[in-house]
């Protein structure tokens, strides 16, 4: 055995109490993932294990005043080695692929163009079995060497390789090794016709289920694969029309009114005013110039851009986007793994139902019409997994990204939301609106120069405020600095021999600056709902700025709409001084509020309401936020467009930054649950019909068989509806 080290992981995402790992392609399959569930799980130091099988990355929730990321990879390594060791198989294990989607009914991915090709091969030759016995009344013969002996065993090949599949994982009594048996002993005893009616109907419905996740897959490419087939790439001065193909790293490209960007760039020269809709989810084109950041996707309105091509292909963000959704498709939710554990109950009961039948009637074709109705439990399979895969992709459509079809169901059971107020609550960037020197004689731009410089290299929305002002008064920061970032409080920043503060008063009376001069103006601002910032220069006081944040349009309509849906309390919590928040609080009307938190603390404060029994969702910007997100029943990223490390810490992002999306999600999320329950009474109600018709001997095994196909599309019909659903009148508007 060769030693695994922890070297070989990849560090997808981490901060402080939560990491996501991907393991080697090697390492990725089943038996790994079970013993290294079960390893991880018996670690007292972890709070929670989580792992994705569907992207080969393991989720270690932990309390990191008691663990170091270091020491959580040295446990990830003993983990695997200790399992390579004492894992009771011994011949190559199935890996994962990075971004498949796993059959529904097995465990060997299949294309969709497979299942296709396999059923037009199917239905071809029983359209020549029906002509020739029901129209043309010539006998059949069905002995094992016959041709529909022989077109039986063929087509019972693949199933075949999902049994042996199957019990390779000790899923012994599972669905494909019972109907394999089945099919072997129809074709055995002269039945070859029975098997191959089973292994038609088998195969149609596990066709029809494919289409609707290629459905759902073509419904969000079509969304958001837009890139253009051919774009100009600026070669020795000369603009040449290149295949997108073949652009590299490295290439300017130019692009001009009306076009498509192919690739995600920064941009060299030119301006334009580029349309990010599809990114960021705002309707308002943005005016991008040199050093601007543009994405793959997006269409330039006006002007023209030279930009260096950055990333290509299938990295560029919009093509990471698609495939986090792909992959989102083949998490299966609580609902989905409860369909699962009723199915193969009730193809334990079709198998006691198949064996007495056969005993009281002594008739094989009753007996194999019972089976193929209660044996054959696609229906209750596909009443969750295709109304959560139509559902992830009609939210895709809504620019709202679903990572799980668990987060979706759990959207609209939480009792408590919890919402971060800058940058969510509040417009994305605040106003200042007042700077106040501590020296009467001092020009407020140097107290602004100072506070822009200090703040240049950070992403926050006040941060942003600062630096935006700076150049409206054209204050230009000076220097090259290095910081460091006190998340929830301020910067303290090195630019030469001057140490630049700006933050908190919480935050100066820490680094020991007095600043009881604004004592009574910080007083006014915060009472009046304004957050306020210190600024100083080598200990010494500098000045006051004011900023104020306004409410984002429409949040008082979506409060409103979420007491509407049954949201018992909605809290607001900040990091801002309590007079702000409370100002904030009582203006909106949240039934709660908690001022003055730290990011931990505010993950503190998530976990203590779940301990009290509560189910909680979290919206916030998904990077400052991230650790409560992560600590949430449901943690949503609010206006995640173009960042992935917001995508990444969240479990549903909205792209856009428009508070309607959480509205609709959890009108979404209760419309899926519905659908869900519709599907079982479907799948049920038929399957007790079926039961009776094939006992009674009212309805033979080809009658059995449609009911079957019948019942299967009545519910993918059911599901597909979620495609194309639409939020209440009162919400769109």
């Amino acid at each position: 055995m060769i030693p695994i080290h922890p070297q070989e992981f990849e560090v997808c995402h981490s901060i402080p109490g939560r990491l996501r790992v991907k393991l080697p392609s090697t390492l990725r399959c089943e038996t790994h993932f079970r013993h290294l569930e079960k390893w991880l799980s018996r670690k007292g130091s972890l709070q929670r294990v989580e792992v994705r099988r569907s992207t080969g990355s393991v989720i270690l929730v932990y309390d990191p005043e008691e663990m170091q990321p270091h020491t959580l990879m040295d446990l990830l390594g003993q983990g695997l080695n200790w399992q390579a060791i004492n894992s009771p198989q011994n011949g190559p294990q199935r890996a994962y692929p990075e971004s498949s989607q796993e059959g529904r009914h097995g465990n060997a991915p299949r294309t969709w163009a497979g299942h296709l090709l396999n059923v037009v091969a199917l239905t071809a030759f029983m359209g020549y079995i029906f002509i020739k016995r029901v129209l043309l009344k010539s006998p059949i013969s069905q002995r094992p060497a016959s041709a529909v002996g022989i077109a039986a065993t063929l087509g019972s090949i693949s199933m075949l390789r999902r049994t042996l599949a199957d019990l390779r994982q000790r899923k012994g009594g599972g669905l494909f090794p019972f109907l394999t048996a089945a099919c072997g002993f129809a074709i055995l005893s002269g039945q070859a016709l029975t098997a191959l009616e089973i292994i038609w109907v088998l195969s149609v419905g596990m066709l029809l289920e494919e289409y609707v996740a290629d459905r759902a897959r073509r419904s969000i490419r079509d969304i958001l694969e837009v890139s253009p087939d051919n774009t100009l790439v600026l070669a020795d001065g000369v603009e040449v029309k290149t295949p997108v193909a073949q652009v590299k790293v490295g290439d300017q490209l130019v692009i001009r009114s009306g076009k498509k960007i192919p690739v995600d760039g920064l941009v060299v020269r030119g301006e334009a005013v580029v349309d990010e809709a599809l990114i960021t989810g705002r309707w308002q084109p943005e005016l991008r110039k040199p050093d601007h950041w543009v994405y793959a996707g997006t269409v330039v309105r006006q002007g023209t851009l030279f930009l260096r091509a950055e990333k290509l292909g299938d990295q560029t963000y919009l093509r990471r986007i698609i495939r986090l959704v792909e992959t989102s498709l083949a998490s299966r939710s609580e609902t989905e793994r409860k369909a699962d554990l009723l199915a193969i109950r009730l193809m334990r009961f079709g198998m006691a139902a198949t064996l007495g039948t056969l005993v009281l009637t002594r008739d094989l074709a009753r007996s194999l019409a019972v089976m193929l109705v209660m044996s054959c439990p696609c229906a209750t399979v596909l009443a969750a997994s295709t109304a959560i895969t139509a559902a992830i992709a009609s939210a895709a459509r809504r620019q709202i990204l679903v990572k799980g079809g668990l987060h979706l169901e759990q959207a609209s059971i939480v009792d408590v939301i919890c919402f971060d107020k800058t940058g969510t609550v509040t417009t994305d960037v605040p106003k200042v609106i007042e700077i106040r020197p501590r020296a009467p004689r001092q020009d407020p731009s140097q107290i602004l120069e100072l506070a822009a410089t200090a703040e240049s290299k950070d992403n926050h929305p006040i941060a942003k405020a600062l630096v935006d002002s700076a150049r409206r008064q054209g204050v230009v920061p000076s220097g090259d600095i290095t910081c460091k970032v006190f998340l929830g409080q301020g910067i303290r920043a090195k630019r030469g021999s001057e140490t630049i503060l700006v933050g908190s008063g919480p935050f100066f009376d820490r680094e020991g600056v007095n600043r009881s001069y604004f004592r009574q103006r910080a007083q006014t601002h915060m009472e009046a709902g304004h957050t306020v910032l210190y600024v100083a220069r080598n200990g010494k006081l500098q000045g006051l700025i004011a900023v104020s944040s306004d409410v984002r349009s429409g949040s008082e309509a979506v409060l409103e709409c979420l007491r509407k849906e049954h949201a018992t309390r909605l809290c607001l919590i900040s990091s801002d001084t309590e007079p702000v928040v409370r100002t904030f609080s009582e203006m909106l009307g949240f039934d709660d509020y908690e001022a003055n938190l730290l990011p931990e603390q505010k993950a503190q404060y998530i976990e203590d309401l779940e301990t009290r029994g509560h189910r909680v969702l979290m919206i916030g910007d998904g990077v400052n936020d991230a650790l409560a997100l992560s600590k949430a029943t449901v943690g949503v990223a609010m206006g995640a467009g173009g960042s992935e490390a917001a995508v990444e810490a969240c479990d549903i992002a909205l792209l856009g930054t428009d508070l309607k999306g959480l509205v609709i999600l959890r009108q979404l999320s209760r419309q899926t649950l519905q659908v869900i329950e519709q599907n079982f009474w479907i799948a049920n109600l038929t399957n007790i019909i079926g039961v009776f018709l094939g006992l009674s001997g009212w309805a033979p095994l080809l009658a059995s068989g449609a009911l079957h196909m019948g019942h299967t599309l009545g519910i993918l019909a059911n599901s597909s509806r979620l495609i194309n659903w639409k939020p209440r009148s009162w919400v769109r508007n």
